[in-house]
């Protein structure tokens, strides 16, 4: 079935246009572009700042000229994750797209859904000339999935609107009010080195793969495991059994993404070979029997690799072992005043070596400020401790809950008047850029809302299609109410 054939048609057209943009984090100019040519050749006013944010204008239609204007807000970058036997150029080639009517999901990468949806959406109201709504300003930022710098960078004085919906949620008739500030941390260390002996050593490449992965702030209270950390305890037990000797350890993905794999090449004596296979065979019965739930199709595979020149001697394999174990990763504390919502995490994303110094790259996240303070405290010391050093990157503020919402009581009304029930009303442990606009925009009065989206940030994403559709009617129905 192609896409074309889906409801609504202009919505998934332009998702469908979106797609053959490669729009990745840092990678969105030819999207940024695209949009600022849709706007000229629709006759509307638009604006793009040198960061790669646009801004699209469109009159109030009849009866709505006066109405106070409505911002209409989404990302343009998505996050570029594929399979491992995946050869694609996510960079320069098109998302290939597959549906079957009912979900809509992309050929063995992640489909772009957020925030592809929220372009769509956006575009096909600025074409429209049948869908009564009051002025609206729509912002497109850029870079969100990698600190929400687009936001973070904006100028928001072109922005008259205080009314604000986000379409950057992912489970349809929950209406997100709230959200945690975050930081993006980089730890690096150096250890020390020796040249690879090739007489007496051998080479292995080992690789904990087949993890579900997933959003650092949705899914990191979903019991799901780090890659970084599995390997970081089986080069413990490699160490501890034979010992061993680091040459790369590297996860790829970002500081926002649960890993889904990492691998490290390790070098021993050709003599505990042996010894070798069987503590990798005792390490993954071990793994599996305790992943059987929540990670049933992890692995460890290991081959044969080449020979490297230099590698990491006794104190500095210790040291890098120290770091992947220790470095903070996971649920750090849960909310004490909304049920089952994570108040502050970390998440270990991306790790490399190179030169002989350990990188590890961190999303701080928190629903409060002292929170996120706390845990980077933490990091900082622990870094201090084994003779590394933490650079700050963006930081970002949490979006507290507003008591009086306009808008939100306008949305709920709207949304028991169609479904016969109320929404969720909720806040989140992941990063919205509600929490940066609402320190732009002055008074600004904002809802984030979205359809159904499955397993974002993973080639698994997919986006069921009748609920797009029935957050497409939704929103008209919303902007209709909003004179």
């Amino acid at each position: 079935m192609k896409i074309t054939n889906l409801k609504p048609a202009k919505v998934f057209y332009y998702f469908g246009e979106i797609s053959k943009i490669p729009h990745g984090s840092g990678n969105t100019e030819q999207l940024a572009l695209y949009c600022m040519d849709f706007a000229e050749k629709h006759g509307l006013k638009s604006y793009r700042d040198k960061y790669g944010n646009v801004m699209i204008f469109k009159n109030g239609t009849i009866g709505y000229e006066e109405s106070e204007p409505v911002i209409i807000q989404g990302h343009l970058d998505m996050v570029c994750e594929k399979n491992s036997d995946c050869i694609m150029d996510m960079e320069k080639e098109s998302v290939k797209i597959v549906t079957d009517g009912e979900y809509m999901w992309a050929d063995g990468t992640t489909l772009g859904g957020d925030d592809g949806i929220a372009v769509a959406y956006a575009l096909a109201l600025l074409e429209s000339d049948d869908i009564p709504h009051p002025p609206l300003e729509v912002l497109l930022t850029s870079d969100e999935e990698i600190g929400l710098r687009g936001a973070n960078a904006l100028d928001a004085s072109r922005l008259k609107g205080r009314r604000l919906i986000n379409i950057d949620s992912e489970e349809e008739g929950v209406f997100t009010v709230s959200c945690a500030g975050g930081i993006r941390l980089i730890c690096e260390a150096a250890f020390s080195s020796r040249y690879f002996d090739t007489d007496t050593m051998c080479v292995r490449k080992i690789k904990v793969g087949g993890l579900l992965g997933g959003h650092s702030g949705i899914d990191i209270n979903k019991h799901r495991k780090n890659a970084v950390k599995i390997l970081g305890d089986l080069l413990y037990e490699l160490n501890d059994s034979l010992g061993i000797n680091i040459a790369d350890c590297y996860s790829g993905g970002r500081p926002n993404v649960i890993p889904r794999a990492a691998e490290a090449l390790v070098c021993f004596d050709v003599s505990l070979t042996r010894a070798f296979e069987e503590t990798v065979a005792k390490f993954s019965s071990e793994l599996k029997n305790i992943c059987s739930v929540t990670e049933p199709d992890v692995y460890i595979m290991v081959k044969d690799a080449e020979l490297p020149e230099i590698c990491s001697d006794e104190a500095g394999t210790e040291k890098i072992i120290f770091a992947l174990m220790h470095t903070a990763d996971g649920v750090y504390a849960m909310s004490p005043d909304i049920p089952e919502l994570v108040q502050t995490s970390s998440n270990m994303g991306a790790v490399s070596i190179k030169d002989g110094v350990l990188k590890m790259e961190l999303m701080v996240r928190s629903n409060t400020d002292a929170g996120k303070k706390e845990i980077v405290r933490k990091l900082f010391s622990f870094m201090e401790y084994i003779g590394g050093r933490v650079y700050k990157e963006d930081d970002y503020p949490a979006w507290e809950y507003r008591q009086a919402s306009p808008l939100r009581d306008i949305m709920t009304d709207v949304y028991c008047e169609m479904y016969g029930k109320p929404p969720e009303i909720c806040a989140i442990h992941a990063g919205l850029e509600c929490g940066i606009l609402d320190k732009k925009i002055s008074g600004a009065d904002m809802v984030s809302i979205g359809p159904n989206m499955e397993k974002v940030h993973t080639p698994r994403e997919r986006i069921n299609v009748k609920s797009a559709e029935r957050c497409w009617n939704f929103l008209l129905k919303v902007l209709e109410k909003l004179k």
